[in-house]
Protein backbone atom coordinates (compact mmCIF):
# COMPACT_ATOMS: atom_id res chain seq x y z
CA UNK A 1 0.00 0.00 0.00
CA UNK A 2 3.01 2.05 0.85
CA UNK A 3 4.09 1.38 -2.87
CA UNK A 4 0.91 3.03 -4.16
CA UNK A 5 0.63 5.76 -2.22
CA UNK A 6 4.45 6.85 -3.22
CA UNK A 7 3.30 6.10 -6.73
CA UNK A 8 0.56 8.00 -6.74
CA UNK A 9 2.53 10.65 -4.79
CA UNK A 10 4.94 10.78 -7.88
CA UNK A 11 2.15 10.68 -10.57
CA UNK A 12 0.93 13.75 -8.88
CA UNK A 13 3.70 15.63 -8.69
CA UNK A 14 4.74 15.05 -12.59
CA UNK A 15 1.29 15.82 -13.01
CA UNK A 16 1.64 19.14 -11.44
CA UNK A 17 5.14 19.81 -12.72
CA UNK A 18 3.44 19.15 -16.28
CA UNK A 19 0.59 21.48 -15.48
CA UNK A 20 2.66 24.19 -14.11
CA UNK A 21 4.72 23.87 -17.42
CA UNK A 22 1.40 24.59 -19.65
CA UNK A 23 0.87 27.53 -17.79
CA UNK A 24 3.90 28.70 -18.03
CA UNK A 25 4.09 28.29 -21.62
CA UNK A 26 0.74 29.69 -22.16
CA UNK A 27 1.49 32.67 -20.11
CA UNK A 28 4.71 33.36 -22.10
CA UNK A 29 2.93 33.27 -25.40
CA UNK A 30 -0.04 35.38 -24.52
CA UNK A 31 2.69 37.83 -22.79
CA UNK A 32 4.32 37.40 -26.64
CA UNK A 33 1.05 37.64 -28.14
CA UNK A 34 1.15 41.78 -28.35
CA UNK A 35 5.25 41.90 -29.60
CA UNK A 36 4.28 39.92 -32.65
CA UNK A 37 1.72 41.51 -33.50
CA UNK A 38 3.49 44.43 -33.56
CA UNK A 39 6.54 42.83 -35.52
CA UNK A 40 3.79 41.79 -38.03
CA UNK A 41 2.52 45.72 -38.31
CA UNK A 42 6.21 47.17 -38.82
CA UNK A 43 7.00 44.51 -41.52
CA UNK A 44 3.91 44.94 -43.58
CA UNK A 45 4.56 49.20 -43.08
CA UNK A 46 8.17 48.60 -44.29
CA UNK A 47 6.89 46.61 -47.35
CA UNK A 48 4.73 49.52 -48.20
CA UNK A 49 7.73 52.25 -47.80
CA UNK A 50 9.12 50.16 -49.91
CA UNK A 51 6.46 50.41 -52.40
CA UNK A 52 6.52 54.17 -51.88
CA UNK A 53 9.86 54.62 -52.17
CA UNK A 54 10.04 52.82 -55.46
CA UNK A 55 6.73 54.64 -57.10
CA UNK A 56 8.43 57.64 -56.28
CA UNK A 57 11.46 56.93 -58.18
CA UNK A 58 9.71 55.92 -61.01
CA UNK A 59 7.93 59.33 -60.91
CA UNK A 60 10.46 60.96 -60.72
CA UNK A 61 12.03 58.91 -63.86
CA UNK A 62 8.58 59.80 -65.45
CA UNK A 63 9.13 63.61 -64.74
CA UNK A 64 12.92 63.59 -65.90
CA UNK A 65 11.46 62.04 -69.33
CA UNK A 66 8.57 64.52 -69.47
CA UNK A 67 11.26 67.00 -68.74
CA UNK A 68 13.58 65.88 -72.05
CA UNK A 69 10.15 65.57 -74.41
CA UNK A 70 9.61 69.24 -73.08
CA UNK A 71 12.85 70.67 -74.38
CA UNK A 72 12.82 68.95 -77.45
CA UNK A 73 9.55 70.02 -78.08
CA UNK A 74 10.02 73.58 -77.07
CA UNK A 75 13.74 73.33 -79.40
CA UNK A 76 11.82 72.36 -82.35
CA UNK A 77 8.66 75.37 -81.98
CA UNK A 78 11.28 77.70 -81.95
CA UNK A 79 13.06 75.69 -85.44
CA UNK A 80 9.87 76.33 -87.00
CA UNK A 81 9.21 80.29 -85.87
CA UNK A 82 12.78 80.57 -87.22
CA UNK A 83 12.01 78.75 -90.30
CA UNK A 84 8.48 80.91 -90.75
CA UNK A 85 10.53 83.91 -90.10
CA UNK A 86 12.82 83.18 -93.13
CA UNK A 87 10.60 81.98 -95.16
CA UNK A 88 8.71 84.99 -94.72
CA UNK A 89 11.72 87.39 -95.43
CA UNK A 90 13.48 85.11 -98.40
CA UNK A 91 9.23 86.10 -100.02
CA UNK A 92 9.74 89.67 -98.99
CA UNK A 93 7.14 89.43 -96.88
CA UNK A 94 6.70 90.90 -93.78
CA UNK A 95 6.41 88.32 -90.65
CA UNK A 96 2.90 88.37 -88.99
CA UNK A 97 3.83 90.35 -85.54
CA UNK A 98 1.84 87.54 -83.42
CA UNK A 99 4.67 85.27 -85.11
CA UNK A 100 7.92 87.83 -83.90
CA UNK A 101 6.04 88.42 -80.36
CA UNK A 102 5.61 84.52 -80.28
CA UNK A 103 9.46 84.07 -81.10
CA UNK A 104 10.10 86.79 -78.56
CA UNK A 105 8.51 85.46 -75.80
CA UNK A 106 9.81 81.77 -76.43
CA UNK A 107 12.95 83.54 -76.40
CA UNK A 108 12.58 84.99 -73.14
CA UNK A 109 11.15 81.79 -71.28
CA UNK A 110 14.42 80.16 -72.44
CA UNK A 111 16.49 82.76 -71.31
CA UNK A 112 14.95 82.67 -67.54
CA UNK A 113 15.29 78.74 -67.31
Amino acid sequence: MEKLQNFMWIIQSLLAIGQLAVMLYALKAFLSKPKNALEQRVAALEVKVKEHDNSLHQGNDNFRAQTQTNEVLIQTVLALIEFEIQYCLLENKQPSPELLRAKENLQQYLSRK
